[in-house]
């Protein structure tokens, strides 16, 4: 099982089929796995304002800190927006969203044998929510091949 996350503008090794999880950026669709945490300078949404309530709610304080810090400022600092993403992909995979159709369906793919590169504006320089949904997928992928050993 291979998935590795690289930038979207590099050249995805061969073998490698390129999957984009950002947002929706000019000439660029969004990902239903598009970091819902914008950073420092990137633009505040309704979405965002969501988020940013159910992470204050957390029962970890440094969490619920980085949350009500990011409401004030408008933004994430870049390495709190791609941690608590985990929080946040780790709920909207509770029901069937959007988010956990395309981690499951990135996951069958994964488990069949195909190899992934996701794609994003910040890996590999800065941290990144796509190594959070790597984990993911191989996780679910696991699963599905348990499974169908089983």
């Amino acid at each position: 099982m291979e998935i590795i996350v690289t930038h979207i503008r590099r050249p995805v090794p061969e073998g490698y089929t390129q999957i984009y999880v950002g947002r929706a950026m000019p000439g660029q669709g969004g990902s239903p796995l598009g970091n819902p945490l914008p950073v420092i300078g990137a633009r505040w949404t309704d979405e965002a304002t969501r988020w940013t309530a159910f992470l204050e709610q957390s029962r970890n304080p440094a969490t619920r800190a980085a949350a009500k810090q990011a409401a004030r400022a408008r933004g994430y600092v870049q390495g709190d927006a791609a941690a608590l993403y985990r929080e946040v992909l780790r709920h909207q995979c509770v029901t069937d969203t959007p988010q956990f159709r395309e981690v499951m369906r990135l996951a069958q793919r994964v488990a069949a044998g195909e190899a992934l590169a996701l794609a994003c504006w910040c890996a590999p320089a800065k941290a990144c929510h796509a190594e959070v949904i790597r984990k993911a997928i191989l996780g679910f992928a696991r699963r599905l091949s348990e499974r169908a050993a089983g």
